[in-house]
């Protein structure tokens, strides 16, 4: 999980799965090219953190150019809103540990804020999307995601509950 200039330095991730004496006889070679993670005894499961990995990093940078598409039509370029949506991802980041407890649990509870009270916010991302005539796709289809989920009667449960509509395949 690294772009070609990061391999042999320590911010290229090297995820491996699989038999671990196997991982133990080449993890030193392994060093070499990255930080090498070993994640269990599952052949595939390197392959799926790289997947959800890719998740979160197309995820991640779509908001960023939604929201830098939003400002330009106000005239701020992208370097100008950078500094602001990394403190932002940084922000959500840290949410994580606590939206996997409730995921893990699968319980919940409005601690922050009620999925319904969301799905108003993402409401006015796309009207503001779309006033400002900028692509509200992206939007659209995450307020979509709530709108079932609320429609399920999940309305007055925190944000982590749409992990139901991750989980539940509607493709086919």
């Amino acid at each position: 999980m690294a772009i070609p200039p990061a391999i042999g330095t320590a911010e290229a991730v090297i995820l491996l799965s699989g038999p671990h004496a196997d991982f133990a006889e080449h993890e030193q070679a392994l060093g070499v090219l990255g930080t090498v993670t070993y994640l269990g005894a599952d052949p595939g499961l390197a392959s799926l953190y790289d997947a959800a990995g890719l998740a979160m990093m197309w995820s991640v940078l779509n908001a960023w150019l939604q929201g830098t598409a939003l400002l330009r039509t106000a005239g701020v370029d992208a370097a100008t809103f950078a500094p602001f949506a990394r403190e932002i991802a940084t922000g959500v980041a840290g949410w994580l540990p606590g939206y996997a407890e409730q995921v893990d649990r699968g319980a919940f509870p409005a601690e922050v804020s009620a999925l319904e009270t969301d799905a108003r916010a993402m409401a006015h991302l796309v009207e503001e999307s779309e006033a400002a005539g900028v692509n509200a796709e992206l939007p659209r289809l995450i307020k979509t995601l709530a709108d079932r989920a609320i429609a399920a009667g999940h309305g007055g449960e925190q944000y982590p509950v749409l992990i139901e509509e991750f989980v539940t395949s509607r493709d086919g």
